[in-house]
């Protein structure tokens, strides 16, 4: 029997709770019960008030999420404020004595506070990424990734990417049977393709100055943004050496030209995919001679084929 500790932590998200609830149900109608004993803990049994107003009940303290054999821990509603001393040391303590530790979304912030994530790469919601890294400096934070674990220690990005590592560490903790009947009763793909990439946009940046490296790169792309820009043309047209109009662009925005266009493209390129073109009209459009060249920058930005993401979010 695997012991399964929920944290019910103090201004944590009712729908991550709601979701990991689920995920790890013990008994559930369109499969065979798990051979798992789950408990919501909290510093002590009895109410928690949880984010949103909600009040949820704890039926276990920490001691009990101590000798646990897997502990989940939920995202927060705010981030301002991050959990006691005592959910962060009994995290801690469970981690030492064994237990694999996970969290879902912002609970990543709750794992990196209680130390666990130090020298580990680690990952979130792509929004707050940046977020955690600047207040984490120890954690190397992935934006790409679906979840991450190393050393029993497991963070996932949105809620949905909860529910993939819930079932990864079913698999693994319960095998291939009980992780394949818990995804079918929830309607959920046994193994998602791609990453949190597929989900990104660029950074929208504001218009740069008609004069600026950045301002010309923008300019040129809007006016022939089907045409394959090199960084060789930009600086013509910016009337500089190359290596000069690399170094200015870099200092404007700490990336090359070369990286700068690829993105952008592929950012316009998934524009028109959502909007129903083709594989072959999205390369054409932005740029790409080839479609093969088109498809293998693709998948390397967005961790998915273009035709991938066109089935996913395509209208």
């Amino acid at each position: 029997m695997l012991n399964v500790a929920l944290l019910l932590l103090p201004n944590a998200r009712v729908f991550d709770v709601a979701v990991m609830t689920e995920t790890w149900q013990t008994e559930r109608l369109s499969s065979p019960p798990l051979a798992i004993r789950v408990r919501h803990c909290a510093a002590k049994p009895g109410a928690v008030k949880l984010g949103d107003n909600a009040t949820m009940v704890a039926g276990e303290d920490l001691e009990w999420l101590q000798n646990a054999d897997v502990v989940l821990v939920p995202g927060l509603s705010s981030l301002e404020e991050l959990p006691s001393r005592n959910y962060l040391k009994a995290l801690a303590h469970a981690h030492r004595a064994g237990a694999t530790i996970a969290s879902l979304c912002s609970g990543a912030f709750v794992l990196a506070a209680a130390g666990l994530l130090d020298g580990k790469r680690a990952t979130t919601h792509w929004a707050l990424a940046p977020q955690l890294a600047a207040r984490f400096p120890n954690v190397t934070v992935a934006s790409d990734e679906l979840f991450i674990g190393q050393d029993r220690v497991w963070t996932s990005a949105g809620v949905a990417a909860g529910i993939d590592l819930s079932i990864h560490l079913i698999r693994e903790l319960l095998g291939p049977t009980a992780a394949t009947n818990i995804a079918r009763s929830m309607v959920s793909a046994p193994n998602r393709a791609g990453g949190q990439a597929q989900f990104l946009r660029a950074p929208v940046r504001a218009a740069a100055g008609i004069g600026t490296a950045l301002g010309i790169a923008q300019a040129a792309v809007e006016e022939h943004p089907d045409y394959n820009w090199s960084v060789a043309d930009l600086a013509a047209r910016a009337h500089l050496a190359e290596r000069t109009f690399v170094r200015h662009f870099a200092d404007e925005t700490g990336t090359t030209p070369h990286r700068w266009l690829t993105e952008s493209r592929i950012d316009r390129a998934s524009a028109l995919l959502e909007q129903g073109a083709s594989v072959s009209e999205a390369a054409t459009a932005v740029g790409y001679g080839s479609v093969v060249t088109f498809r293998q920058r693709f998948r390397e930005l967005r961790k998915v084929s273009p035709s991938q993401y066109r089935a996913a979010f395509g209208e």
